[in-house]
């Protein structure tokens, strides 16, 4: 979804150089006017370090005109080959986030043009910390991720448009408008805090996607002011718990420039020049191939630090061989080789590892689950991660039921093992399309207090769950009123229902079937909670033995949640003792 006419403000980014203290190291040696430095000589694992390296040499383009390169090791003798950036200013920039615990050590040479030549070596300590570590494919189940802890990771992600300004102004978010505006205006920092605090885990950045370029139309040039203000925005987030789905390229060559009238001269001009500004339909041109595979160097030395998952174009078809090309270019340079996706999608080519499809649709509240189900079972027929990369509204960012459509279709893709990732318009309620509804346009979505409430409640709920969830089959009663999914490991089992004759009137006397965790037999007692997906309030905790169960269900208007997890021995909070097959 690009920049629609009419979209008065979305995330601002200021260009923010960031100053570090930085730890002299001694075994550097100053050649040539090379000072080299690094942020700290000892480091939780799971955290960025950086190190610099200053000279004032005169160079036609910073960027290209030097190299810099590392090799890591860790304290198991495994070594990393890291690529280093030309940062900003005077400065270069090697980045690396380490999980081992021990020493670390490295070596580095940095040179150039005009007989630049530096070369060093150092050592960091890494010392134990909280983190999970990077996210992985579960390796026993395809459409799960998990982190290298051990623990799931459920995405619930957002993206919003990112405009650099170098301008006075600080960089300021507007959020929690109503109708015509009256925003809120928060800092970036806030903005991600906000969000991170009711759960949001995921961002997805795509440079020309409603956001600035970080290159010329012909990567002869990289911006630096706006590679600085990415880097502030990613490492931001990170720091307020999001992960980062990173685009190369979002949509490429046909978006130079947010103006479209500018966009459709330059094209204009481009063609008559005869000079193609991206391979994608021209794998053969092997200028602009290595132009692209350059850029890609480029990202993944700078921003690698902060991803984890990589996207190679946003809303763009492309042939076969260039994507292979480029995954296959991201994979031999990225030292973490982290899953891959794109836009248009291709699940079914090799060098893709993520299915990402856009998904925009105003529904029936009452047909959600159902859509979320149908769209699941299509997409996942590649037997590859789902993550919609954009998901909203047609027609409007907002409308009096697209809360509850939200929150239906977020508990249901948990359920089909499939993730959404929300395009965020929340200035104001009527914030696309200079407030008239279009039903034939893609809306985005306004994450409101209401919806960050509904997300808070789903990853409360998913933070009970483990890593090994599969589907099960789950029975309801009265199946024309009420549709139902099933979640079941070796330690959990879970149900969602929801009411789909209408949501006035409540549902009664309705039961569900369905089996316990694997390990049943391992636990004495094991406890049922009815939570309430609009507030995450318990209605019901039930004791249950091992084995299938009948469950009587509380009284509900529009969705209901089970959760089956080990119980207390002494019977505490169990309101009564279900057995099996009752």
């Amino acid at each position: 979804m690009g920049s629609p006419t009419g979209r008065r403000l979305s995330l601002v980014l200021t260009m923010i150089v960031v100053s570090l203290a930085a730890c002299s190291d001694s075994r550097a040696p100053a050649e040539k006017g090379v000072i080299a430095s690094r942020t700290l000589d000892t480091i939780p694992a799971g955290q960025v370090l950086e190190l610099s390296f200053t000279h004032q040499g005169v160079f036609d383009n910073k960027f290209r005109d030097v190299t810099l390169e590392a090799v890591f090791t860790a304290p198991g003798g495994g070594r990393q080959r890291i690529q280093g950036f030309f940062y900003g200013g005077e400065v270069w920039k090697i980045r690396i986030r380490p999980h081992e615990v021990g020493g670390w050590s490295y070596t580095y040479l940095m040179t150039g043009k005009g007989g630049l030549r530096s070369e060093g070596d150092g050592a960091f300590a890494v010392t134990p910390s909280a983190t999970d570590g990077p996210i992985r494919r579960h390796p026993d189940h395809p459409y799960r991720w998990v982190f290298a802890s051990g623990k799931p990771f459920f995405p619930v992600g957002f993206q919003n448009c990112v405009i650099e300004n170098s301008g006075p102004r600080p960089p300021m978010v507007a959020v929690d408008g109503e109708k015509g505006g009256g925003a809120r205006w928060l800092s970036q920092a806030e903005y991600f805090s906000l969000y991170g605090q009711a759960g949001f885990n995921l961002l997805r950045f795509s440079q020309r996607n409603c956001s600035y370029a970080l290159h010329d139309d012909y990567f002869d040039e990289y911006h630096e002011d706006e590679s600085l203000a990415t880097d502030e925005v990613l490492s931001v987030a990170r720091r307020h718990g999001f992960r980062v789905m990173f685009g190369f390229f979002g949509g490429h060559g046909r978006w130079v420039h947010n103006n479209r009238y500018v966009r459709m001269v330059k094209h204009a001009v481009h063609k008559v020049l005869g000079r193609p500004l991206e391979a994608v339909s021209s794998p053969h041109d092997r200028e602009i191939v290595a132009k692209e595979q350059r850029f890609i160097e480029y990202c993944v030395a700078r921003w690698g630090v902060y991803v984890d998952f990589w996207e190679l174009l946003n809303e763009r078809k492309a042939s076969d061989e260039w994507t292979t090309l480029m995954a296959d270019h991201v994979r031999a340079v990225d030292p973490d080789r982290k899953p891959i996706s794109t836009s248009w999608e291709k699940p079914l080519l090799p060098a893709i590892d993520i299915n990402a499809p856009h998904w925009y649709e105003s529904e029936s509240e009452l047909e959600s689950d159902l859509r979320v189900k149908q769209m699941a079972d299509d997409w996942k027929q590649a037997g590859k991660p789902v993550i919609v990369g954009e998901h909203g509204n047609r027609g409007m960012n907002w409308d009096p039921r697209s809360g509850l459509r939200m929150r239906v279709r977020l508990w249901t893709a948990l359920f089909q093992e499939i993730s959404l990732v929300f395009w965020n318009t929340n200035w104001a309620k009527d914030g696309m399309f200079q407030g008239r509804p279009t039903p034939s346009r893609s809306a985005n979505i306004y994450l409101g207090p209401e919806e960050r409430g509904y997300v808070r409640v789903l990853q409360d709920f998913s933070a009970r769950l483990d890593a090994n969830l599969r589907m099960a089959a789950v029975e309801v009663s009265l199946p024309g009123r009420v549709r139902g999914y099933g979640l079941r490991s070796t330690s959990v089992a879970a149900a969602y229902l929801h009411h789909v004759e209408d949501h006035v009137n409540e549902v009664r006397g309705l039961t569900l079937t369905l089996d316990g965790p694997d390990r049943a037999r391992s636990a004495s007692r094991w406890l049922a909670e009815w939570i309430e997906p609009a507030t995450g309030n318990v209605v019901e905790r039930v004791a249950v033995r091992p084995g299938r169960h009948t469950l009587e269900v509380p009284p509900f208007t529009v969705d209901l949640a089970l959760l089956i997890v080990a119980g207390r021995g002494d019977g505490r909070n169990d309101q009564r003792l279900i057995t099996p097959g009752r």
